[in-house]
C-alpha cells in the first residue's frame, strides 16, 4: 500500500489517498482538533446509469429508479439492519442516491472503528430476496407519490423535461411507480456485480480519527473482487431544448417557476469549470445583489423566493433560476434581455473580483466542517480530480474565462417550467 499525501499551499490543508489492493479509492483527512468523525463509502452509479455493459458485451437496460431502489434495500441483512446497528453506537447514518452516484454515510463522536467496520460491512454484502424487495415496493411507492404533491420538486422535474430530450436526468431519480414495479431481487444483485465493483467505489473519511486505525480497518474489511469493466452508456443529448414552456396546475398560493438555459454536457474537470463559472455569472447578473434582482423584486415582478441555482453533475450543467410571480413569462424574458445587455457590454473586472472571492470564501468556510471536507474529498474524487480541486479552481478563475463562458450562454435556448394555482 502506498499512501500519497496531498496538500494545498493555498488553503494549508493536506489529506492522503491510496488505492486498496481491491481497487476502492480512498481519502483520508485527519481533523485533530474536531470531535466528530464523517465517513462516506460511494459508488460511481446514480439514476443516470439506466443502460450499461459488462466486459464489452451486450447493452443492459434497467428499470428508472433501480439505484435508490438498491439503497433501500442494502441496508438490509438476515440478522439486524444496518440502522440498528449504527443506533448501538451512537452513530447517525443514512443514504443518498443522486443521479450520478449513491453514497452511505454515517457521523460519529465514539467507536469510529466499529462504525467504519459496519459501514463496509453491510455495503459489501447485500441481502435481496423476492420477499424483501417486493416489501420495499410500497414504501418506495409512497415516497415516489409524496414528491409529485410537492410543487417546488415538481416545477424542477418539469423544467429537466423541457430541457432535456435524451438525458437520464430528466427522470426522477425514484423512478416511477410503474418502473419500480418492475424491479427483482435478480435485477439487484445484476446490477450490484455490476456497479459495486470495488474500482467504481470510493470511501472518504473526515474528522478526528486515527489514520493508522482507518486504514486498517479498510485493510481487513475491504473485499477482492474479480475485475469488472462496467461501461454506463450516456445517450447522445441534442443541443436544442425539448420546448420551451410547460405550465401544470397545482394547489399553490402563487404561480411558481423554474427556468434554465441549457449547456453541453461535460465531465471532470470541465464539468468542475462549468459549475464554478456557471456559478459566478449566474451571481452577477442574477444573484440578490445584482441590479436585475433589485429593479425586479421593487418592481413586484418577483419576490425574496427567486433564488440562482447550477445544477451540476457527471454529463449535465444547467444554469437556472426559481421563484414566485404574477408573470413567469415576462419574468424569463427581462432575464434574456439582461443576459444580452451583458453580452453587450461586459461586466466591470471587479465586480467579477468580488463575485469570485464570495465564491472562494463559500468554498474555505466547508473546511472549517467534517461533513463538508469528506463531501469534497468524495466529490473531488468521482470526478476524477485533485481533493482541493475545488478551491484551486474557483481560486484560478479568470476574468477572462468568465467572459468568454458568458458569451457562450444562449439565451434562447432556454425553458420555463410554471405551476399555476388551481
Amino acid at each position: 500500500m502506498m499512501l500519497e499525501e496531498i496538500t494545498s499551499s493555498r488553503l494549508g490543508e493536506k489529506c492522503y489517498k491510496y488505492t486498496h489492493s481491491s481497487g476502492v479509492t480512498v481519502c483520508l483527512c485527519p481533523m485533530e482538533s474536531y470531535s466528530t468523525v464523517n465517513a462516506q463509502f460511494a459508488v460511481k452509479f446514480g439514476s443516470e446509469d439506466c443502460s450499461y455493459r459488462i466486459n464489452d458485451g451486450e447493452t443492459i437496460s434497467i428499470p428508472d429508479g433501480t439505484a435508490h431502489y438498491l439503497e433501500h434495500k442494502l441496508f438490509e441483512s438476515p440478522e439486524k439492519d444496518a440502522f440498528a446497528l449504527f443506533a448501538e453506537t451512537g452513530a447517525s447514518c443514512n443514504a443518498v442516491t443522486s443521479y450520478d452516484s449513491t453514497c452511505y454515510y454515517f457521523t460519529c463522536a465514539d467507536n469510529f472503528e466499529k462504525n467504519l467496520e459496519i459501514l463496509l460491512d453491510f455495503v459489501q454484502h447485500p441481502h435481496f430476496t423476492p420477499e424483501n424487495v417486493e416489501k420495499e415496493r410500497g414504501i418506495i411507492s409512497q415516497e415516489i407519490t409524496m414528491y409529485l404533491d410537492n410543487p417546488s420538486w415538481r416545477v424542477l422535474m418539469e423544467l429537466l423535461k423541457g430541457v432535456y430530450r435524451e438525458n437520464p436526468i430528466k427522470t426522477d431519480i425514484a423512478g416511477s411507480v410503474e418502473s419500480i414495479a418492475e424491479i427483482t431481487d435478480k435485477i439487484l444483485y445484476d446490477v450490484y456485480d455490476a456497479f459495486y465493483a470495488p474500482s467504481n467505489m470510493y470511501i472518504s473519511i473526515a474528522g478526528n480519527f486515527d489514520i493508522d486505525k482507518a486504514i486498517e480497518v479498510c485493510e481487513r474489511f475491504l473485499k477482492k473482487r474479480q475485475p469488472v469493466k462496467v461501461e454506463s452508456i450516456a445517450p447522445v443529448e441534442p443541443y436544442e431544448v425539448v420546448c420551451h414552456r410547460t405550465e401544470m396546475k397545482m394547489p399553490v398560493a402563487k404561480p411558481q417557476f423554474a427556468a434554465g438555459f441549457k449547456r453541453p454536457d461535460a465531465n471532470g474537470q470541465e464539468s468542475l469549470d462549468e459549475y464554478i463559472y456557471l456559478n459566478m455569472i449566474m451571481d452577477i447578473i442574477f444573484g440578490d445583489t445584482s441590479e436585475f434582482f433589485v429593479r425586479m423584486r421593487d418592481s413586484g415582478a418577483i419576490n425574496d423566493a427567486f433564488k440562482v441555482t447550477v445544477f451540476s453533475g457527471r454529463g449535465y450543467t444547467l444554469p437556472f433560476v426559481n421563484g414566485e410571480s404574477d408573470d413567469p413569462d415576462a419574468v424569463l424574458e427581462e432575464m434574456k434581455k439582461e443576459i444580452r445587455k451583458f453580452k453587450e457590454k461586459l461586466p466591470d473586472k471587479g465586480l467579477f473580483e468580488r463575485i469570485k472571492k464570495m465564491n472562494y470564501g463559500y468554498v474555505v468556510r466547508g473546511y472549517n466542517n467534517t461533513e463538508s471536507v469528506s463531501q469534497y474529498m468524495l466529490d473531488m474524487a468521482l470526478l476524477g480530480v485533485s481533493p482541493y480541486a475545488m478551491a484551486e479552481s474557483v481560486a484560478d478563475a479568470t476574468y477572462e474565462e468568465m467572459c468568454r463562458r458568458l458569451m457562450s450562454i444562449d439565451e434562447e435556448n432556454s425553458c420555463i417550467s410554471i405551476i399555476y394555482p388551481i
